[in-house]
């Protein structure tokens, strides 16, 4: 009974291996620049994603409309403490909704990318270097334990807002010229 129980577990080890060494995911910022820890409309931080298959069988994966379903973001500070999700992450991983989503299918040596806002995701509220990697859920995602792959990690700066003092020329209008 033991060694049925070694051997089930085995080959059970062995195929969720062989199917994490077939897709890759990677990730890269969309178009790097200084970040500061404002909002996620005034100062976005874009990612590039990219979900590829390199193995020789054909992959297939769903991605939600609401990607919010489909990826997270891990970001951790110096201390290696992680940063909270934000509310509508929140919110919308525990309401009783719908998730609308398509099937995805790519042949060997195929790649799908989409560029996520990261502070969608994450609470930055403090300037700091952060490190970050992107989760992703072939399944979507339905808990924290789900079957998901982790990208590569990236090193993240947020800078202090500049504040008009320290500024070197001071902008003037026709409006407060007077």
């Amino acid at each position: 009974m033991k060694r049925l129980l070694v051997l089930i577990i085995a080959i059970f080890a062995f195929f969720a291996q062989s199917y994490a060494q077939d897709v890759e995911v990677t990730a890269q910022f969309f178009n790097k620049t200084m970040y500061y820890p404002e909002s996620s409309k005034e100062n976005p931080v874009y990612v590039h994603i990219t979900v590829a298959n390199r193995g020789t069988e054909t992959l297939r994966f769903k991605l939600a409309d609401d990607r919010m379903f489909s990826i997270d973001f891990k970001v951790f500070d110096a201390k290696n403490k992680e940063l909270p999700a934000t509310e509508d992450l929140i919110r919308k991983r525990t309401m009783q909704q719908t998730v609308y989503f398509r099937e995805i299918a790519l042949e060997s040596g195929e790649e799908y990318s989409f560029t996520e806002n990261l502070k969608d995701y994450v609470q930055i509220t403090q300037p700091s270097i952060y490190y970050m990697e992107v989760i992703f859920y072939p399944e979507l995602y339905k808990s924290k334990f789900s079957n998901s792959l982790v990208s590569n990690r990236m090193s993240l700066e947020i800078r202090p807002t500049p504040s008009a003092a320290g500024a070197g020329i001071i902008p003037v209008t026709p409006d407060n010229a007077a």
